[in-house]
């Protein structure tokens, strides 16, 4: 029952995911304009999609190697997403990750207070972010 709970879950994040790519969605974020920016965003978002299809499939049908194999991917997930965002966050931003920071998400909607150079999650992060937690918790739950 968990994995269906799990599977629930990541059907969430894919719904959430695209949609914040390929709508404009802006101030929200500024998905919309990297996705359409001739940047090779499009395929990842379509190969991400397709993963998480993947994903709910095997956690819908249960069994274990399918389970571990989606709470692998999406603890790596969590992994980037925490290593990209948070790290900024807490211990300062890089040079690099400031100007990408001023490019794309300088404008969009925060929850979290920047001071410094420290340089919080934009929204649409901080709830994909909240969203991917849930499904690697459910996911986690053999």
């Amino acid at each position: 029952m968990m994995n269906r709970w799990a599977a629930i879950a990541v059907l969430v994040l894919g719904i959430y995911l695209e949609a914040v790519e390929w709508l404009d969605l802006s101030p929200w974020t500024t998905s919309f304009s990297i996705t359409h920016g001739n940047n090779g965003q499009e395929l990842l978002d379509i190969v991400l999609g397709v993963a998480l299809i993947a994903m709910i499939i095997g956690l819908w049908r249960g069994g274990r190697i399918a389970t571990l194999a989606c709470t692998a991917l999406l603890g790596a997930w969590m992994w980037l997403q925490i290593s990209s965002w948070w790290v900024s966050y807490v211990v300062g931003a890089s040079p690099n990750w400031s100007k990408v920071y001023a490019k794309w998400f300088a404008h969009t909607t925060q929850f979290l207070p920047s001071w410094s150079n420290h340089l919080p999650p934009d929204a649409n992060h901080f709830v994909l972010q909240l969203i991917l937690l849930a499904a690697l918790v459910l996911s986690g739950w053999l």
